[in-house]
């Protein structure tokens, strides 16, 4: 739900309902408070995107595995936000909704051609005046050190953790050791933006191998002495033969139902 839209879940909700969408799954959104999921069930226009609340931008589809992580970087009103790796906006759009329209995010991607897509998704969820894409910077070296209160590196991974949902990619996918070797150094590039005193990292990824993951991020931890852990509050379940510290989570299809992911955080000294 887009809280920067200024409708609750329930509201929501019920415009979906008036739209002849059956079998809303309330109970079923166990990470992301302000998610929902929708079962069996579309609008008669012929899918939830056609759906006018949907147009409106009220809502994003989107797995809430990856909700969850834009919840992590615990964003708030006011702050100044960098979506490092933004893609498309999935994210972006998540974090505007967090930051109830309020502060200013910006939208980095090397792939100038997925930032055209944000671009159309910001204007239709409604929050142009809080999300600036940055389509004329092509590196984050060009952005002022230590200007961000908060950065996400949703890095660019082989994507193994959505299999589920695209199994082709078993075939397509590159090497996660060359993979993990441009995750640090883009980790490593992002981390100079982040603000002292309390400033977050975030990093994720949609892999659930550890090259990629818990390895990149100790690679990162013991070359930046003055990021500390920043631990979860709360742990998600996860598989019993996965080791991970306080500041990690690792989302499993099997466990939880959504993709795959990690996500591991920090703060600046």
């Amino acid at each position: 739900v887009n809280a920067a839209r200024g409708a609750s879940k329930a509201e929501v909700i019920e415009m979906l309902k008036a739209e002849g969408v059956g079998d809303i799954e309330d109970a079923f959104a166990r990470l992301v408070p302000s998610a929902f999921w929708l079962k069996d069930g579309a609008p008669a226009n012929g899918g939830i995107y056609g759906s006018k609340a949907w147009i409106d931008g009220y809502y994003e589809v989107q797995d809430e595995g990856s909700q969850l992580i834009a919840a992590s970087v615990d964003a708030a009103p006011g702050d100044v936000v960098l979506d490092a790796c933004a893609g498309n906006g999935g994210k972006t759009l998540a974090l505007a909704s967090f930051m109830l329209g309020v502060g200013k995010i910006c939208a980095f991607d090397v792939d100038k051609r997925r930032l055209k897509h944000l671009l159309a998704n910001i204007e239709r969820a409604q929050v142009r005046n809080i999300v600036e894409a940055l389509e004329k910077i092509g590196s984050l070296d060009e952005l002022p050190a230590a200007s961000f209160d908060a950065v996400l590196v949703d890095a660019p991974c082989s994507s193994v953790g959505a299999l589920r949902r695209t199994p082709s990619l078993r075939y397509t996918h590159d090497d996660p050791c060359e993979l993990a070797k441009i995750q640090l150094e883009i980790l490593r590039r992002a981390s100079r933006l982040v603000k002292p005193n309390g400033g977050r990292l975030i990093y994720a990824t949609c892999s659930v191998v550890s090259i990629e993951n818990q390895k990149v991020a100790r690679a990162f931890e013991a070359h930046h002495a003055d990021f500390a852990p920043w631990p979860f509050e709360t742990p998600v379940p996860t598989s019993p033969n996965v080791a991970l510290h306080e500041h990690e989570r690792l989302l499993l299809p099997h466990v939880l139902g959504t993709d795959g992911f990690y996500i591991s955080r920090w703060k600046r000294d």
